[in-house]
Order: C-alpha cells, then structure tokens, then sequence
C-alpha cells in the first residue's frame, strides 16, 4: 500500500496548525491587553467619581445632605466618564462631618471582562473599589 500523503502535506499540515496556535495566542494576548487598560481606565474613572463625591458631600451642613449630595455627585461624574450606573456603588459615610472631621466615601464598581475572548484566562468580571478621605475645615459652622 502506498501513502496518499507525501512530506510536503505533512508539513503543510504542521504549519496550519502551528499557525492556528500563533492565531490564538496572539487572540487570547489582545484580549489580556484590552482588559488591562479597561481596568486601568476605569480604575482612573473610579479614583475621580470618589474624589468628586466627598468634595461635594464634604460641604454639605447635615449628614443627610452629604449622602444625598455626594451619591447625586458620584451619578453624574460616572456617567461623564462613561460608567453604567447599573455596576456602581457609592458609600457616603457622613461620621466624619465635622470641624476637623474626616469624611469618607467608598466608590465600587463591576468591570466585565465577559466580552472579550479570554479563553477563560480572565475572570468573567472584576470589582474595583476606590477610597477618598475629604478633610473637613476645622471652621466649618452647621
């Protein structure tokens, strides 16, 4: 019996699969690629939409205005940055609003990483979390 296949096959055959392994590891490099600088870019989103918040509940008079305030604040500073409301959470922690006080606001956000084709090397999404302490002025009247 004589075989249909020559060397020349044979190599043509390593080089497609070699080239599907090249194919995908580049796919799967992109993909890590593009994931990092979106959690790079939202990470900066977040660090502001925090930032923003406490400076603006940080003037508020009462406890429930710096929430309110500060939350009102946080929506608007996401949504420039392109952020999906949906994903974000923002903790005002009003304990520090007083003359010399700390004020504390918690912003978290759920990153999907579900989008890109990974080969489940990344998980399905990432949660970020940013932290802004706001002094308060040690003359500040209520």
């Amino acid at each position: 019996m004589t075989s249909h296949y020559s060397i020349q096959d044979r190599h043509r055959g390593s080089a497609t699969i070699e080239l599907l392994v090249v194919v995908v590891g580049l796919l799967a490099f992109t993909a890590g690629l593009v994931g990092v600088g979106r959690l790079t870019d939202t990470r900066a989103a977040l660090a502001g939409v925090a930032r923003e918040a406490a400076r603006v509940a940080a003037d508020a008079r009462t406890p429930a205005q710096a929430i309110h305030a500060g939350q009102q604040r946080a929506r608007l500073v996401a949504t420039g940055y392109g952020l999906n409301l949906a994903r974000l959470q923002v903790t005002v922690d009003p304990a520090g609003l007083l003359p010399g006080g700390t004020l504390n606001v918690t912003a978290s956000y759920r990153v999907p990483l579900d989008d890109l084709p990974t080969l489940r090397l990344l998980p399905g999404q990432v949660t970020l979390t940013a932290r802004q302490l706001e002094p308060i002025d040690p003359h500040k009247s209520r």
